[in-house]
C-alpha cells in the first residue's frame, strides 16, 4: 500500500520552433496575456512575480498540492478510487459537501501515515457523535480527525509539516523541504517589508492593530489569495481545522485591537476573557495518537 511506482514514462522529443529557439520569459508572458482579457502588461506581471506577497499564494498551493499528490501515490490509485466511490455509502451525499475536498485530503494523509484504509478513518470519525444537525458534514468529520504527525512544524502556523514518513524519503523528502523553505522565506519577506503605518483596508474604523498583527494578517491574506479590497481581515471562512483555528485567532486579535476598554485592553491574554472559553471549546483540535504541535497563540498585541 505504501509502495511508490518506480516506472517513468518515456518522453518523446518533439522538434518545434519553441524548442529550437525557446521564448524568453517576457515572450511567454505576452503569449499568456494574449489569451486573457485582463489589461495587464508582461512587465507588470513580471513585477508582480517578484513581489513576495504575490508569490506566496502560488508557493503555498504548490506545497500543499505536493503533500496531497504524495499521499495519493503512497496509498495507491485503487485505494483512492475506493474512497471516492464508497464514501457516500458511509455518509450519504458526503462527496457533495463543500468541505469534501478538505476531508478527502485529510483522510488520505492519515492513510499514508498509518497504513490503514482511509475508509477506516472515515468510519472512526463518524462514530464521534451525531451528524444529523451538521450544516457541512464533511467539515464536522474533518474536525474530528487527528492531524498527521510531522517531525517539524509546517512552514506557516496553519499548514502541516512534512509527514514523518517522508522526511528522509529519497525523492519526496527533499522536494517538500524545498517547497516548505520557499514558503517560509516569502512569508519572512512580507513580515520584514516595513508595512506603512496607514490604516490597512481591512482594519475596522477606530482600531489600532500592532505592526506584528498587521504582518501576520498580511501573510495570511497573501497565502490564501484574499482580494486586496476585501475588508474582512482574514477573508472567507476557512474549512480546514487548523486553518480555521488560526483564522479565529487572528480575527480575535483584530477585535481586541478595536476595543477601547482602558489602557489594559491590549494586555489581555491571548485566550481572551473568561467568558470566551466555553465558546472556544468547539475550536480545539481533537486528541491524536502521536504528539504534535499545537496551534501557535498568534502575535502579541
Amino acid at each position: 500500500m505504501r509502495a511508490l511506482s518506480g516506472g517513468h514514462a518515456d518522453l518523446a522529443v518533439v522538434v518545434t520552433s519553441a524548442t529550437v529557439a525557446p521564448r524568453t520569459p517576457t515572450e511567454l508572458l505576452e503569449q499568456i496575456l494574449a489569451r486573457d482579457d485582463t489589461p495587464t502588461s508582461a512587465t507588470t506581471l513580471l513585477r508582480q512575480l517578484s513581489d513576495p506577497a504575490a508569490r506566496l499564494f502560488d508557493a503555498v498551493q504548490r506545497y500543499t498540492d505536493g503533500l496531497h499528490v504524495v499521499a495519493e501515490q503512497l496509498v495507491g490509485s485503487q485505494t483512492v478510487q475506493m474512497l471516492d466511490s464508497q464514501a457516500d455509502q458511509i455518509v450519504p451525499e458526503l462527496t457533495n459537501e463543500p468541505s469534501w475536498p478538505t476531508l478527502r485530503a485529510h483522510l488520505l494523509a492519515l492513510a499514508a501515515e498509518t497504513g490503514d484504509h482511509p475508509l477506516v478513518h472515515l468510519w472512526s470519525a463518524t462514530a464521534g457523535g451525531d451528524l444529523e444537525t451538521a450544516g457541512d458534514t464533511a467539515a464536522v468529520l474533518d474536525w474530528r480527525l487527528p492531524q498527521p504527525a510531522s517531525i517539524e512544524p509546517g512552514p506557516l502556523p496553519w499548514l502541516p509539516g512534512v509527514p514523518s514518513m517522508l522526511h528522509d524519503h529519497h525523492v519526496w523528502g527533499e522536494y517538500l523541504a524545498k517547497r516548505s523553505q520557499l514558503v517560509i522565506g516569502l512569508a519572512d519577506q512580507i513580515r520584514g517589508a516595513g508595512h506603512s503605518r496607514e490604516q490597512p483596508v481591512w482594519a475596522p474604523p477606530g482600531s489600532h492593530p500592532s505592526l506584528a498583527l498587521i504582518d501576520e494578517i498580511e501573510v495570511w491574506r497573501a497565502a490564501l489569495g484574499v482580494d486586496p479590497q476585501d475588508r474582512r481581515p482574514t477573508g472567507a471562512e476557512q474549512l480546514q481545522t487548523v486553518a480555521a483555528l488560526w483564522q479565529h485567532n487572528l480575527d480575535k486579535h483584530v477585535a481586541l485591537s478595536s476595543r477601547r476598554l482602558g489602557a489594559d485592553a491590549g494586555k489581555r491574554p491571548v485566550d481572551g476573557p473568561a467568558q470566551d472559553h466555553q465558546r472556544e471549546d468547539r475550536h480545539r483540535i481533537p486528541p491524536t495518537r502521536a504528539v504534535r504541535r499545537s496551534v501557535p497563540p498568534g502575535p502579541r498585541l
